[in-house]
């Protein structure tokens, strides 16, 4: 029983990408159609469009930075909270990891800015 609830599963997941692919191409096969039939100007349509590819090297940099230094600082954090408040150091390295990783993305994002303008 547990199988054929799988296999309705997938079956489902991919009848649900097929018919999203063939209603975009007929939605898009319209509109073309459209615009031939009012005699619009299609080569906007067929122009090839102009991709470059950035990879945001600054932001990962900062991001995997601010989690080393967050890890430091915890390391540094955890005898002392764990003699004052008995916190588990589980949370003091996931709580710090994440709050300098988070400041290192904001970071990046104020040098990246004076570039994108």
């Amino acid at each position: 029983m547990e199988e054929l609830a799988m296999m309705l599963v997938w079956l489902g997941f991919f009848a649900a990408i097929f018919f999203g692919w063939y209603y975009y191409l007929q939605a898009r096969n319209k509109e073309r159609m459209a615009l031939i039939e009012k005699d619009a100007d299609i080569t906007e349509i067929y122009k090839k469009r102009e991709y470059r590819f950035y990879f945001p090297w600054l932001k990962l940099g900062m991001i995997v930075t601010g989690i080393g230094f967050g890890l430091l600082v915890a390391i540094f954090l955890i005898p002392f909270m764990r003699s004052q408040y008995n916190t588990p150091e589980e949370i003091i390295i996931s709580a710090l990891m994440l709050l300098f990783g988070g400041g290192s993305l904001i970071i990046s994002y104020f040098i990246e800015r004076p570039k994108n303008r």
